[in-house]
């Protein structure tokens, strides 16, 4: 039995949802696999730094993180990281070295560009050797994704193999398969059904607002606009942010409109059937899993940085739009909601540029 290596990181659900996918495809192809977050092995106050520094400036300080995501992007290569650096992270990622040698895996893939720069030192002199695979999981290539000593570059686009392929890495390393998503999106889902299943009503438009794994973001007042439409039936996700959860509990709809509030959703594919919209921020994650159900999203205060990019491969594929500000939301989803040839014309778009199956074709092109 050939044994598969999954690797993320706990910066944003995502890495963690697509890494998911793919050791889900694996196993179905019949291979040992073990996906592990490589912070698990570092040191608590390294965990927080990384991963909760991360989230809490995405929402305390999205500026200061898109300045800081573009003046990192400015380089065609990475430059190498200076001893000190690379001694902390010998010592800092022993444990986890010493977990791979003992699972000896015939290949690794991995969701975040981390694994491979703490494989990097290793391979460059001989070892560590195993096929090392990268999935994007964004609609661009950030200069951090440049990582020469990695053997395949999943991307989710032709233009972002070309961007890449301008950083340096050899074209013959990328395949365009999508960015990896749970096989429930490839499924076929009656939207009838899927109302029913939820107690929703057939008459009245479907929002479904999506506040991501993390919860991050204004999104009680998100669904504070989407009521001003009028007449409407809200699906509210609050993710693993239980005081949000509780925020848009204790909301009121006006007469006329209902709101349902989940908090972390397994099956979020069965809830995306039965919208008609969806509002939410554009992770690459979730601007994938909306296109495999072609569901139109308004990408509601994308992030400077890697939401923004998302954002505008949206747009440009005619599946979405964006809406900065709660009055810019609320015009949105009038807009759309009154108009239904619109979102149809939104619906196919979405399906064409799907890649809903990116996951298993992944598995296989690293030799599973």
């Amino acid at each position: 039995m050939k044994r598969l290596l999954v690797l993320s990181v706990s910066a944003g659900a995502g890495h963690t949802r697509a890494a998911q996918a793919l050791a889900a495809a694996a196993r179905d192809r019949g291979a040992r696999v073990e996906h592990t977050d490589i912070l698990e092995f570092t040191t608590p106050l390294y965990r927080r730094a990384y991963a909760d520094g991360y989230l809490q400036m995405v929402q305390r300080a999205p500026q200061l993180w898109g300045y800081l995501y573009r003046a990192s992007d400015r380089r065609k290569r990475p430059r190498p990281a200076p001893a000190f650096v690379r001694l902390f992270d010998r010592l800092e990622f022993g444990a986890f070295r010493r977990f791979v040698r003992s699972f000896r895996p015939d290949a690794v893939v991995t969701t975040h560009f981390l694994a491979c720069q703490v494989f990097a030192p290793y391979r460059k002199r001989g070892r560590d050797r195993f096929p090392l695979g990268v999935c994007l999981t964004d609609f661009d290539a950030h200069a951090f994704w440049v990582q020469p000593t990695a053997d395949r570059f999943f991307v989710a686009t032709e233009e972002v193999a070309a961007v890449l392929a301008g950083r340096g890495i050899a074209r013959s390393k990328i395949a365009v398969t999508g960015i990896p998503i749970a096989a429930a999106f490839a499924r076929r889902h009656a939207r009838i059904g899927a109302r029913r299943g939820l107690g929703l009503t057939g008459n009245r438009p479907v929002v479904l607002v999506l506040s991501g794994g993390a919860g991050v973001g204004a999104f009680a007042e998100a669904v504070r606009a989407v009521f001003g439409f009028g007449p409407v039936q809200i699906l509210a996700v609050a993710g693993r942010n239980e005081r949000l959860r509780r925020r848009l509990a204790a909301l009121r709809p006006p007469r006329g409109s209902t709101l349902r509030v989940f908090g972390f959703v397994e099956d979020i594919a069965s809830v995306m059937a039965a919208a008609d919209l969806a509002v939410g921020k554009s992770g690459g994650l979730t601007v994938s899993e909306c296109l495999a159900m072609g569901l139109p999203l308004v990408a509601f205060n994308p992030i400077p940085g890697q939401e923004e990019r998302n954002a505008d491969f949206l747009l440009e594929a005619g599946a979405g739009v964006k809406a900065l500000g709660t009055a810019s939301l609320a015009y949105k989803i009038g807009e759309l909601l009154s108009d239904r040839v619109r979102r149809g014309r939104m619906r196919r778009a979405a399906r064409q540029a799907a890649r809903p199956r990116a996951a298993d074709d992944i598995i296989e092109k690293m030799g599973f």
